[in-house]
């Protein structure tokens, strides 16, 4: 193979995946906003001001609707801390639910309004954390010796809510 050869078909190499990363951007899916409702277990103030109003608070929550065992903490800001102490543990909300791509280069989801109360997402947000997973019990000879857990969402779990996947 003559070196002009070599050359072209490198050339048509580095210009096949040049377009290839030029596009695939744009394959994301967009945005979309889900409506679901969550049960509450915690509301949690966790920084006062002088006088006394909370400067942020952490809800921890049950996705109850989904299949599986699906719970969540957030942390809100002032505004969100305010218009949360209405609320207590086993009270159901709505919530809004934001589906994006991340920056981390998959799909994730922030909550976007509880309730009623506006949460703006906060990327530095360190405190805010989700385990979703999908246990079943272990039986040997008719004895429940324990229990598996699948981190890895199916189809189920996708299909009644399907902000939980990440590809």
């Amino acid at each position: 193979m003559s070196a002009r050869t070599l050359l072209s078909r490198a050339l048509v190499v580095v210009f096949a995946g040049a377009t290839l990363l030029a596009v695939l951007p744009g394959c994301k899916g967009k945005p979309k906003i889900y409506d679901a409702k969550v049960k509450l277990n915690r509301v949690a103030p966790i920084r006062f001001a002088v006088d006394g109003k909370p400067v942020d608070t952490d809800v921890e929550f049950d996705w109850f609707q989904c299949p599986g065992s699906q719970v969540e903490i957030i942390r809100g800001d002032a505004n969100f801390a305010e218009c949360m102490k209405k609320y207590k543990a086993g009270d159901e909300v709505a919530v809004k639910v934001d589906y994006h791509w991340d920056k981390a280069g998959h799909y994730d989801w922030d909550i976007t309004e509880m309730g009623g109360c506006k949460r703006p997402p906060d990327d530095d947000d360190l405190s805010s954390f989700d385990t979703v997973q999908e246990c079943e019990p272990i039986i040997v000879n008719g004895v429940n010796e324990g229990f598996k857990c699948n981190r890895i969402p199916n189809k189920d779990l996708l299909k009644k809510c399907p902000w939980f996947g990440r590809h």
